[in-house]
């Protein structure tokens, strides 16, 4: 299951944001999106020089794949519950989310 949603998450990113944002979906392994380096670098491990993530996204697998699409639908799925976001939030205000 990571890697498809590896795959989604490279896409999705289309520009720095100057932090790392851990991917926790229910049930699977943490994914790590470097936004510090441009392009985004997505891995299934932190970098190197962090041990976690700045901002911390926690949901299902099929919710974190929606969510990539767009932010709008990071945004919905907040409302709705069904995305919980924890760390430092100023990240969130960075995100600039592509066409995943």
């Amino acid at each position: 299951m990571t890697a498809p949603l590896i795959e989604t998450a490279g896409k999705a990113f289309a520009s720095p944001f100057g932090a790392v944002l851990e991917l926790r979906p229910d049930g699977a392994d943490a994914i790590f999106v470097d936004g510090r380096v441009d392009p985004p670098a997505v891995a299934a491990a932190p970098p190197a020089d962090k041990a976690g993530g700045d901002c911390v996204w926690r949901c299902s697998a099929d919710v974190l794949r929606r969510a990539l699409t767009s932010n709008r639908a990071v945004e919905n799925a907040v409302i709705n519950g069904r995305l919980a976001i924890a760390g430092d939030m100023s990240v969130m205000a960075r995100l600039n989310l592509g066409d995943g």
